[in-house]
């Protein structure tokens, strides 16, 4: 086991899924700015890695999601928790920090929390329990000293639900990458359409094959349309082939590996499944179609827990269904398409689509998430180590 010098600083990350990923580097490139000999450790993706983070495990190993999906993955996920928590017990991190992945993050905090009492522990990107279980909350003080929220309501409802619980708002980080810094216009494509079928293995094998049927039915209604598939790595573009049982492509379908963000902000619409993604759409000011499908047992446990209307993060930052949603057996071709093709042609829905995107945008805030975030870890670690900790007090 790796051994630091007390003299540094050490914090232990982790981030179960792609967008956490994200997040979690942003998080790594401010906190340098404070600690720079500083050593970070944990579970995170090549982005988390190329800012500096040693990697114990790669989020792959925990990117499930779903019931049975995680049943099926239960004996490695259970092994990544036993041999994480014996890490934590061992290195002793100045702080902890879990970034958003609640099904993973919430039972290791509370393990966490029982051997190694007077370490900082910081949730980044809180579960939404607001969604689908407020019970939860009444006890996150005595797991966390700091929860740090991304979207403008969380605080609010934390306050009520939690009052005991540290809570900061501090915008969304994905404004930190997008806003300073637009991406440029000259390559737009008035017929080009993104296929954004998710970054699990999963949702790959759900979506890619509802999203090649309306690709091929769209081209059907017209031959000028071109389709971008991106996919974050090779692995999951072998895994959809695979599944579609295609050994060529059509010339309508290209192949796109890395991140989505330059390649979606030139397309006229994007068709993509259900998560963060949806924001950075709407931040791009890309007009799109969410769908999700899972595994029928899964959906219809989550049908019963979850109390938000709907499922988009734009549309439940809305209050309102601003963008088409198409949830399990409703993600049917036959149905996406002609929705695509009057967003595709019509410049009144398209311009109404875009105006509320972006007032939804607008709502959350200025960028800096990041450095806010870095900027309260701070402040928590300089804290007088005389005083007690929230959890711990009576």
């Amino acid at each position: 086991m790796m051994q630091v010098k007390p003299s540094k600083k050490k914090f232990l990350l982790v981030a179960g899924e792609t967008s956490g990923d994200l997040y979690g580097a942003l998080l790594i490139e401010a906190l340098r700015k404070s600690f720079p000999e500083a050593v970070f450790l944990g579970v995170g993706g090549s982005r988390m890695a190329a800012a500096g983070q040693i990697q114990l495990y790669e989020l792959s190993k925990l990117a499930v999601v779903g019931l049975v999906e995680v049943i099926k993955n239960l004996a490695e996920i259970r092994k990544i928790f036993k041999e994480l928590l014996h890490c934590a017990i061992v290195e002793k991190p100045d702080c902890v920090i879990l970034i958003d992945y609640p099904g993973f993050n919430l039972r290791f905090a509370s393990k966490l929390r029982k051997e190694l009492p007077t370490t900082k522990i910081v949730y980044y990107i809180s579960p939404q329990v607001w969604a689908w279980n407020s019970q939860r909350a009444a006890r996150f003080h005595q797991l966390f000293d700091l929860m740090v929220v991304i979207f403008p309501f969380e605080k609010p409802w934390f306050e009520k639900n939690a009052p005991t619980l540290r809570v900061e708002w501090v915008g969304h980080p994905l404004l930190d990458r997008l806003l300073p810094n637009p991406l440029p216009n000259s390559q737009f494509s008035s017929n080009k359409i993104a296929l954004l079928p998710g970054s699990r293995r999963m949702e790959i094998i759900r979506h890619l094959p509802i999203l090649y049927q309306v690709a091929w039915k769209m081209v059907m209604k017209n031959q000028d349309y071109e389709f971008l598939w991106i996919a974050p790595n090779e692995e999951l573009i072998e895994l959809g082939l695979a599944h579609l049982g295609e050994k060529h492509l059509p010339e309508w379908l290209k192949i796109q590996i890395g991140y989505p963000l330059s390649h979606v902000s030139r397309c006229r619409l994007a068709i993509l499944a259900s998560g963060s993604v949806s924001l950075e759409c709407a931040i791009l000011g890309v007009p799109q179609i969410v769908i999700y499908k899972t595994n029928p047992l899964t959906y219809q446990v989550g049908k019963r827990l979850v109390k938000v209307p709907f499922l988009s993060i734009v549309n439940v930052l809305a209050s309102e269904q601003i963008v088409p949603e198409f949830v399990q057996d409703n993600a049917h071709p036959d149905r996406i398409v002609p929705i695509a093709l009057r967003l595709m042609e019509d410049e009144e829905l398209r311009t109404w689509m875009k105006k509320r995107m972006k007032e939804v945008i607008d709502s959350l805030g200025s960028t800096g998430a990041s450095q806010k975030t870095s900027n309260l870890i701070v402040d928590l670690l300089n804290e007088e180590k005389k005083e007690q900790p929230l959890h711990l007090r009576s």
